[in-house]
């Protein structure tokens, strides 16, 4: 795709995290923008009632002045009957992947992947990148970066490009016509590559983990020869990594990583978690010419954020790194980071009703919601805590049911509301919150769990039964978020 060809874009799910993304770019690199989605409100809707772009339903007729189509895998994708009529006008219809990839690629990219901490790490380093003076092009699916105006950002003069990279695809009916799938970062060609953690996930798509094994092959194939890939040393030897990939480097604890945590030191502080990170370099040269020393010597910097969890201080020591290969010096970095604020929906502070704290967070895979309940309890250990969470697709909660089981176990009290079905997949009656619950109580019976089917059901819950003092946390990428609009 190449987006100069064009001037007058509509975007097919507009209101999407990643959609409102690329609008902001589609509008900084000096192109019109209208859309279309569902009437209900999103987490975008602040944003984009800033962007002041027309938005109609599905049912409108695309605007003779567009010349070219944007779709998301959401809302039947490319077979959405808008864009099924924009093909049958010939105007050229491209996938949200395919348009971010195509600005991104122009760019020295910095690409994020992984289960978990994809937008988190991509928001971290865009902060740093930003309060340091180097001005990059970006594109985080998140409604909102705390403390920043924009998601998405498109600049001529900036050299990096940081975008999450998405492993899930482009069209996930494809299978079912016996075609193949096409992962939506196989578009992408980065300079830095960050993996966060690897992981089976999305099994609507990938039958196996031998599959999902194959497509973070392929993608890390295509890194610049060049640049650099960082992955975490509990994944060392899991995915095969390609010979042409010449620079290889490790987050971890141990005495082989070339950068990571000092476990033992972590500590809590009122609104803080703080750590120690430490960094095996001679020196902090930018791509392509960057060195790491194998040695045991290490340079130690505090890292101090303002979100909770252990798995934050990796998301933003992942940060720190992915900036200092792109020149910026460790102790910058670690000073810019304090001052981020999260995202919206990565573990944020909704605010304090009749004496009660609400946050919410968007985890969805067993290890984000094990983690954010590690963390949320690690910041109030002495708490009353409720967790309340919506799983996210049916064949997700049936293919991780015991991983799911497991994260829930480490909780006080949950609160389940019924699944949260995906209009990318038909609905499964085989499975349900009810039988998560069933589980949970048989083997973690000191765990107080019930399902409340629906999110109103779970809003008179949470008024009439929390008290002044007590903590709850929304958890689920579907829409339980918007209980709090309710309370």
């Amino acid at each position: 795709m190449n987006w100069e060809s064009y001037s007058n874009y509509y975007l097919v799910g507009i209101k999407g995290v990643a959609m409102t993304s690329l609008a902001q770019i589609l509008l900084d690199a000096g192109k019109r923008v209208q859309g279309s989605d569902t009437p209900e409100n999103f987490v975008t809707k602040d944003v984009l009632s800033k962007l002041d772009i027309h938005i109609d339903d599905f049912t409108a007729e695309i605007p003779a002045n567009i010349d070219c189509v944007v779709y998301t895998a959401a809302h039947k994708g490319q077979f959405n009957p808008q864009v099924l009529a924009a093909k049958e006008r010939g105007i050229p219809c491209f996938s949200q992947a395919e348009a971010v990839a195509a600005f991104f690629n122009e760019k020295k990219g910095i690409a994020v992947c992984g289960v978990g901490g994809k937008s988190t790490t991509s928001a971290m380093i865009t902060w740093i990148l930003e309060k340091t003076g180097h001005a990059p092009s970006f594109s985080v699916g998140v409604g909102q970066i705390l403390g920043m105006e924009h998601t998405g950002k498109w600049s001529n003069e900036s050299e990096y490009f940081v975008a999450e990279a998405d492993e899930y695809v482009t069209d996930p009916t494809a299978p079912s016509r016996g075609e193949p799938i096409t992962p939506r970062f196989s578009y992408m060609h980065p300079m830095i590559t960050i993996c966060t953690n690897f992981a089976f996930d999305h099994p609507d798509v990938y039958k196996t983990i031998e599959d999902t094994k194959t497509a973070y092959q392929n993608f890390f194939n295509q890194i610049d020869p060049a640049g650099a890939l960082v992955l975490n040393e509990r994944d060392r030897g899991v995915v095969p990594i390609s010979a042409t990939t010449q620079n290889v480097y490790y987050f971890g604890s141990s005495e082989t990583a070339h950068f990571g945590l000092k476990l033992d030191e972590v500590r809590y502080e009122p609104g803080k978690t703080i750590g120690t990170l430490f960094v095996r370099t001679t020196s902090q040269n930018q791509v392509p010419t960057f060195t790491i020393n194998d040695s045991n010597a290490t340079e130690t910097y505090e890292l101090s954020l303002q979100v909770p969890g252990v798995y934050n201080l990796e998301n933003a020591a992942y940060a720190v790194f992915a900036c200092m290969l792109a020149g910026v010096p460790v102790a910058d970095a670690c000073a810019a980071i304090a001052e981020f604020q999260s995202t919206k929906r990565r573990f944020e502070r909704i605010g304090e009703k009749n004496g009660v704290l609400y946050f919410d967070d968007y985890a969805h895979h067993p290890s984000e919601v094990k983690n954010v309940i590690a963390a949320i309890t690690a910041w109030y250990p002495e708490k009353r805590i409720v967790i309340a969470f919506q799983s996210h697709t049916f064949s997700r909660t049936k293919q991780l049911f015991d991983q799911f089981v497991a994260a829930l176990g480490d909780a006080r009290e949950v609160l389940l509301i019924d699944i949260f079905a995906s209009a990318r997949e038909a609905y499964d009656p085989s499975i349900k919150s009810d039988m998560l619950v069933a589980a949970v109580a048989e083997q973690y019976p000191t765990v107080q769990i019930q399902n409340l089917k629906t999110i109103e059901n779970l809003a008179n819950y949470l008024h009439t039964k929390l008290h002044p003092g007590d903590i709850c946390l929304t958890i689920g990428a579907g829409d339980i978020y918007k209980v709090h609009e309710l309370i």
